[in-house]
């Protein structure tokens, strides 16, 4: 039997992207409808002067470039659960990227 805890994962390839569809677990069996939400992962934040890893970790918790430059660095920092000092790095390559190059130039 299932645990009831866990949440089912649905993983699809598409030709652009890897998308992961999570499924909570039911809290009974007889459950009429099921929702799922499809992110897609804001691509500009790969042209971030930030590690890899911190790209990911935006990329997982649905950040974009707007929502960095909304939010600023102490809700980056509450969200991601980061030290402070990580989430200004954060904020401020976004801020020195996003005249140009990031923002205007990007092909949606």
């Amino acid at each position: 039997m299932e645990d009831s805890n866990e949440a089912n994962a649905i993983t699809t390839i598409s030709k652009d992207s890897n998308l992961q569809l999570y499924l909570p677990p039911s809290q009974s069996q007889k459950s009429s409808s099921i929702k799922l939400a499809i992110r897609r992962k804001d691509e500009r934040l790969e042209f971030l002067n930030i590690p890899k890893g911190l790209i990911e970790l935006l990329q997982i918790n649905n950040f974009t470039i707007e929502r960095i430059l909304e939010y600023g660095p102490s809700k980056i920092a509450e969200i991601l659960g980061t030290d402070d000092y990580v989430a200004k790095i954060i904020f401020s390559e976004t801020t020195k990227n996003t005249s140009i190059d990031i923002i205007s130039n990007y092909n949606f």
